[in-house]
């Protein structure tokens, strides 16, 4: 389950007091009462500019205060402060959409539902949907619970759901094959269900499962790297292989070592191998090469499925099934 940490640092404090705190906003309190332990509550609103919503719970001290958000409006946040305190012990802005946060004390609690003060100044409107939920001590395992892989085990031929959050209240992102192994990036219990963070190991997109339909399995088996290929900058490469490079202006393209790490569709960090320990990092985002390591100039065209790049006078052939693994 992930955790959150009580913060007391004076940079946090000045952090929630520019996303949450001016003369002008208006507050809207709503009580949150959760009957049973793992009893999910799913709360819809919509709040515009200075509005915030103030959802307030009661748990006991080191039961797990679940909440994940849903929104129109990537401006929009929530925190989590104690009734009694400006201290948060949640900040959405920093720690993400989804927490899941052991209980200092015993006593009320202020789920707080906000826009940015940019977004809040432009007038901005957010839809959003919360889920909420109270869960037993015992399931405060952090990240390091459960093994480091999962596989698939739908069973029946079926494809399982990679969905944005912890809930079927989030859409499907992608779909993963019977038997695909997942890296594990820690569990949660939405309401009674257990849902798990995790990256395709192929492809390396990352989303929730259903932890049903997960079982353990092995590390992957990770692809060989030629000779003389890069090193990359310490994670395990998702495909090896090679691709077509020329180190300098007026040279033939030869053959040359590649390592990639993929990041979801379109985005991934690629090395390639120069010859004499030298390698080319080029950074793809939205299905483009953006960037590269050692800074240079950067620009490529397309042909089909194959992107020619040039950094400056190094010039590479990657097909895009490297980015993609497609």
């Amino acid at each position: 389950m992930f955790s959150g940490r009580p913060i007391c640092n004076i940079a946090t404090s000045l952090l929630l007091a520019l996303a949450t705190t001016a003369s002008a906003q208006e507050v809207r309190h709503q009580p949150l009462n959760l009957d049973e332990i793992g009893e999910l509550r799913i709360v819809e609103g919509t709040i515009r500019g200075n509005e915030i919503v103030d959802y307030q719970v009661a748990g006991e001290r080191s039961q797990i205060l679940s909440v994940d958000l849903m929104t129109s409006n990537l401006a929009n946040y929530f925190n989590i402060v104690p009734a009694s305190s400006n201290e948060a012990i949640f900040i959405g802005s920093t720690q993400g959409a989804v927490a899941d946060v052991p209980l200092p004390e015993s006593g009320a609690y202020v789920i707080r539902v906000y826009l940015m003060r940019s977004a809040a100044r432009r007038d901005e409107t957010a839809k959003f949907s919360l889920g909420v939920s109270l869960g037993p001590p015992e399931f405060a395992d952090g990240l390091s619970g459960g093994p480091d892989y999962w596989k698939v085990a739908a069973g029946g031929g079926y494809a399982l759901n990679l969905r944005a959050g912890p809930s079927t209240r989030y859409q499907p992102i992608s779909k993963l094959r019977n038997g695909e192994v997942l890296q594990n990036r820690g569990c949660r219990l939405t309401g009674r269900e257990r849902w798990c963070a995790i990256r395709a190991t192929h492809s390396g997109v990352k989303g929730w499962v259903a932890g049903r339909y997960l079982v353990e399995s092995a590390a992957p088996r990770r692809p060989a790297m030629a000779e003389g290929g890069p090193i990359g900058n310490g994670v395990a490469f998702d495909a090896t292989g090679f691709v077509p490079c020329a180190a300098h202006a007026g040279l033939p393209l030869r053959q040359c070592p590649f390592g990639v790490v993929r990041d979801g569709p379109g985005n991934a960090g690629l090395w390639v191998a120069l010859g004499d320990g030298a390698e080319r990092q080029i950074l793809f985002e939205g299905g483009a090469p953006v960037a590269t390591s050692p800074a240079d100039t950067l620009s490529f065209e397309k042909a089909g499925d194959l992107f020619q790049i040039r950094v400056g006078d190094e010039r590479f052939e990657v097909p895009e099934a490297v980015v993609t693994g497609g």
